[in-house]
């Protein structure tokens, strides 16, 4: 008998929670000798003391709300979260610039064309999380400096521009820094990633360094382009035979061209799209033709 009344009395001091716990708490009948209650997912009692914590439950849903409240007002305030942010590669000034560079024994040739246009998307609070990359150039618009040279490198047994007339690159994923990289104005940000590079209708992987800068929109950048800008300085290698290009072997331009070349693309991305009048870009067009007959002699 003293036994089972012992257990009564136990039974009465005892609060029973579910699991998870609900708002509110249910006793055993009878006069409590003290009472529970939820702080952020915590029980405690009335005098102090942890009975149990609860990561889930009533009051960590409570939780997660405020912290999302939190987070939306921070985006909503100025110096807050950024969003992703897109950045358009398309300068109607032709500044952007792809340098192709082949360094044999007997020859160096330099490739360059500023007819680049592409996108890019960020997180500027991690610059590491998922971009997206995607640029491209027409082979056409590839230039030795030599008109002969331009005539064969786009023949088929080169880049094959009558099949194939766009080389395309598309950022695949970034491999280093492996931790959360936030873009900061002015600082640069180097990244190691893998990218696919599209040529003569063939897609492989290559191995990319970059470095990336963010700047904010100021009268300074304006002189650029319009809104916030973005400016990557990416390399990587291309070795001709994994393209099927295998006409550097050729007894013409043996230790003339390199096996392998090394490719920079050095360009500006902004936020808002340049707006150009159609006698600027009249004007414009007139500019990089006189340009082009001077740099070929003409």
């Amino acid at each position: 008998m003293a036994s089972r009344s012992s257990a009564r009395r136990f039974r009465r001091r005892l609060v029973s929670v579910s699991a998870p716990p609900a708002p509110k708490f249910q006793t055993s009948r009878g006069r409590r000798a003290w009472a529970a209650r939820l702080i952020s997912g915590r029980v405690t009692k009335r005098g102090g003391g942890v009975m149990g914590e609860y990561p889930t439950g009533f009051g960590a849903n409570r939780q997660d709300a405020l912290f999302s409240r939190r987070r939306a007002e921070e985006r909503r305030q100025p110096g807050g979260p950024m969003p992703r942010t897109t950045f358009i590669v398309d300068d109607p000034m032709t500044r952007n610039a792809v340098h192709v560079l082949s360094r044999a024994p007997l020859e160096t040739v330099l490739v360059r064309t500023n007819d680049v246009r592409g996108q890019i998307e960020v997180d500027p609070d991690d610059v590491t999380a998922k971009p997206r990359v995607t640029f491209e150039a027409p082979i056409d618009s590839l230039d030795s400096g030599v008109p002969l040279m331009n005539d064969v490198m786009r023949s088929d047994k080169w880049l094959d521009a009558g099949k194939s007339p766009v080389i395309r690159f598309a950022l695949e994923r970034v491999i280093s820094p492996a931790t959360r990289t936030p873009l900061a104005d002015g600082k640069p940000v180097v990244l190691a990633a893998e990218g696919t590079l599209e040529l003569r209708g063939v897609s492989r992987p290559v191995a990319v360094r970059a470095e990336v800068t963010w700047l904010k929109k100021s009268d300074s950048t304006a002189r650029r382009l319009p809104g916030d800008l973005l400016h990557v300085v990416a390399r990587f290698d291309v070795p001709l035979p994994v393209f099927g290009i295998d006409a550097h072997l050729s007894a013409q331009t043996l230790d003339k061209i390199a096996g392998t070349v090394q490719v920079e693309a050095d360009l500006f991305g902004s936020t808002e799209r340049p707006q150009v009048g159609g006698d600027m870009q009249d004007r414009l067009a007139k500019a990089r033709k006189s340009l082009g007959q001077r740099l070929l002699g003409g």
